[in-house]
């Protein structure tokens, strides 16, 4: 019989802390009714979790995606994919870490087609791939 992984449905909530336990499990991110911060347990080489946008429209909240510490920031970044096509001068951008201390990514106002992969790999930082559909450009900074 075959291992079945089921994805997790992220309730509507202001905060959403994931569970090292469901690592390599999709969680599906709600069109939310206000900013939800999540925050990824400590890093441990392997974990890895991907957060994938299933409103129907877009959403008018954000994700904020806290590693915990500026010494377990991100490396790499994500695509954004602008939403308003033709609005702006900026279709696709590269959003990267400054890979020494970005410990938050804000995905503003997700809209359909967004995904973000996290992965450790080497039990202190996270790597960060993936595509923001917004018509805002994602962040990444330091935690206060």
């Amino acid at each position: 019989m075959p291992v079945t992984h089921f994805p997790i449905s992220v309730a509507d909530a202001a905060t959403y802390t994931v569970d090292p336990d469901n690592s390599g499990l999709v969680h599906y991110m709600p069109d939310l009714t206000a900013t939800c911060t999540i925050t990824l347990p400590t890093p441990q080489t392997g974990l890895w979790f991907e957060f994938a946008y299933i409103g129907a429209a877009a959403d008018a909240q954000n994700w904020i995606i806290s590693t915990g510490s500026n010494t377990n920031y991100y490396k790499g970044g994500v695509i954004h994919m602008d939403a308003d096509a033709g609005a702006g001068t900026d279709e696709l951008v590269p959003v990267r870490s400054n890979g020494s201390s970005n410990a938050k990514l804000t995905v503003v106002t997700p809209d359909v087609g967004t995904r973000v992969r996290i992965e450790c790999a080497d039990g202190t930082h996270w790597n960060v791939v993936g595509h923001v559909v917004s018509t805002t450009v994602p962040t990444m900074a330091d935690l206060p």
